[in-house]
């Protein structure tokens, strides 16, 4: 009964914020503003689009390390030179209305769009782009050793250093700057999507005064979300902790619809928190919100009784294909000690989890073909490699298997110096049992029902496996920061990954803090990380694509022998829209919702339309 109360309950809480909250459309565009005309139907203002999420942000901060609910939700603030166009699965011009590249494949000009401004009404030019790339790439030199560090650590730097050697960039004139790579990479106009525009106006200070990285904080959002300033489609207009984040419309966003209406259509776009997983798709199945949501997608094993109400309340559910994102286990092998002097992982279990036979018995003792079909009600199959079958342009079908062998297994973990006790526990040479803590993201219901396998499995192997469900964010500051865990399993996602790996290296690059078994090291551990790093850049500096296939080829293969990460299972896609929204386009990856800022609310019959669809994309009902 309490569940068909909930739609009342949420609109009279959305009324109330609503009652509170000043929304201001974009007028349109004036002399002289070089607006983009979207290629979508006219719409018409009003509505309000919820979205129901069960992490919320850390950060509004582009250059702080966060997580992908905090990179989703500055999307929708923050935009870029170019955007990722999931439906060409190609970059497309965004505050920049066009680039070059030179003949040296390296130069790259970009040349921004005239008379545009910041949320706030602020011009926006170049100088704001060269504020941006300082924030990211500015150095400083450490007074203890001479060497030159980045004056405010973040992940952007890393996609952007070749060859040990930064990006470089220069301003020509207001409205043109000049990006050079110093070793050719192909994808640089790709990647450059991720990099999100900062206001110089709004952050200069902060940045001269070393307190650049304090700046835009979740406390932000809550006390003076009008601070936050950006080029993307919304602003904040209140955040509340536990509860919503209530976007209005950019008033100065640079995209209109034919008629010239500034985009978004809505008046209030919000973001709405519940505790778990399965409290997302409760509130979507019950007509309490528009979108269902990522991450995560809608479960395997949700997907019928989310059909069943379909009807009830017009919605729709797509099955857009296999998951090019990978779920996968890792054991900790950084070595050394953290500040405090003790060490990472105990060294006699750093040497388990450095031995590549102990992860190969670990690998065939896992049924993840049990987990497919159990789990997964058979709506996914195991994953073989770190680019997956979701991926076919890239994906090499020939990477080593791991069927589920647990007397190969057993064979392996002898090889590798291990025996059984009298009661069946498997010890080193040294006598110590093997026994080791998983730690997982407590929100996602399958990570933890795999979880349970994953601990089944080994225990038949005389493994004995502690399963510590985490916070989203406590499971991070373990994995970014900490380093004190000794083994974990995460959900890795990439759009744009999912088209181009490129997009992924940060997971494979040794020097960054995305190698996720062993980040930020000095040099390759070893022979093989060392091989994939070379391949990386051999890939990134050729236009060909057979090479650059040859090449992750290769790096395919190479993971899948060595096993520095532990694949699962590779599920379908499920997502779900409500039927009133026009301008819904379906992609062949990604998010459903990834052009929300088109979207207008279709108040009769008459207004609707069925979504664009791509090849492949299926509904349920």
């Amino acid at each position: 009964m309490w569940r068909w109360l909930l739609p009342t309950v949420l609109g009279l809480l959305l009324a109330g914020c609503a009652k509170k909250l000043k929304v201001v459309h974009g007028s349109p565009a004036e002399p002289g503003e070089e607006v983009e005309v979207a290629k979508i139907d006219p719409g018409k203002y009003g509505g309000t689009f919820v979205m129901v999420d069960s992490v919320e942000p850390k950060t509004f901060n582009t250059d702080v390390p966060g997580d992908a609910y905090s990179m989703a939700a500055q999307t929708y603030i923050f935009d870029s030179l170019v955007r990722y166009n999931p439906m060409t699965c190609d970059a497309s011009p965004a505050l920049a209305k066009s680039w070059e590249i030179g003949d040296d494949k390296k130069t790259y000009t970009f040349h921004l769009r005239h008379g545009l401004k910041w949320s706030d009404g602020a011009p926006f030019n170049a100088d704001d782009v060269i504020f941006t790339m300082d924030c990211i790439f500015a150095e400083i030199t450490d007074p203890a050793t001479g060497e030159k560090k980045l004056r405010y650590p973040n992940r952007g730097a890393d996609d952007f250093t070749f060859g040990g050697k930064r990006m470089q960039y220069h301003k020509v004139d207001d409205y043109t700057v000049v990006l050079y790579t110093p070793e050719i990479f192909s994808t640089f106009v790709v990647n450059v999507a991720n990099i999100l525009l900062l206001p110089k106006h709004k952050l200069q200070a902060a940045f001269d005064d070393g307190s650049f990285l304090k700046m835009w904080s979740s406390q932000t959002a809550i006390d003076h979300p009008e601070e936050i300033v950006g080029m993307g489609p919304y602003v904040i207009l209140k955040y509340q902790p536990g509860e919503r984040i209530v976007y209005g419309p950019n008033p100065h966003f640079w995209r209109v619809d034919p008629k010239g209406q500034r985009l978004p259509f809505v008046d209030y776009f919000v973001d709405q928190f519940v505790a778990t997983t399965e409290s997302v798709l409760l509130t979507f199945a019950t007509g309490q919100a528009d979108y269902s949501g990522g991450p995560p997608f809608i479960p395997a094993t949700d997907v019928p009784w989310i059909t069943k109400n379909a009807k009830l309340y017009d919605y729709t559910v797509y099955n857009c294909g296999v998951d090019p994102g990978s779920r996968f286990y890792w054991f900790n092998l950084k070595p050394g000690t953290n500040k405090e002097g003790r060490n990472y992982v105990e060294p006699y279990k750093l040497a388990w989890f450095s031995n590549k036979l102990f992860r190969q018995a670990v690998m065939y003792g896992f049924d993840r073909a049990g987990v497919a079909k159990g789990v997964y009600f058979g709506r996914a199959e195991p994953e073989e490699s770190i680019i997956n079958q979701g991926n076919p342009l890239w994906y090499n079908p020939n990477v080593h298997h791991y069927p589920y062998d647990p007397v190969k297994a057993r064979e392996l973990l002898k090889q590798a110096g291990f025996h059984w006790d009298e009661h069946g526990q498997l010890a080193d040479s040294s006598n110590h049992l093997v026994e080791f803590e998983l730690n997982m993201n407590n929100t996602v219901v399958q990570l933890t029902d795999m979880a349970s396998v994953f601990k089944s499995n080994m225990q038949d192997l005389g493994i004995s496996v502690r399963l510590t469900p985490l916070d989203f964010g406590a499971l991070l500051r373990k994995v970014d920061a900490t380093y004190d865990y000794e083994a974990c399993v995460i959900g890795w996602a990439s759009s744009a990954g999912a088209v181009d790996p490129s997009e992924q290296k940060a997971l494979l690059q040794t020097v960054s803090e995305d190698h996720l078994f062993n980040p930020i090291e000095p040099k390759p551990a070893t022979d093989w990380e060392k091989r994939v790093d070379d391949l990386i850049n051999l890939q990134e500096q050729s236009f060909d694509p057979v090479e650059r296939k040859k090449a992750f080829d290769e790096i395919q293969m190479i993971y899948a022998e060595e096993l520095p990460l532990l694949y699962v299972v590779t599920p379908n896609i499920y997502q779900a829209m409500q039927n009133k929204w026009r301008n819904v386009r379906i992609p062949p990856s990604g998010y459903l919702n990834w052009n929300q800022e088109e979207y207008w609310l279709a108040t009769t019959p008459a207004e609707r339309k069925p979504p664009e669809n791509v090849a492949g994309i299926k509904t349920e009902q």
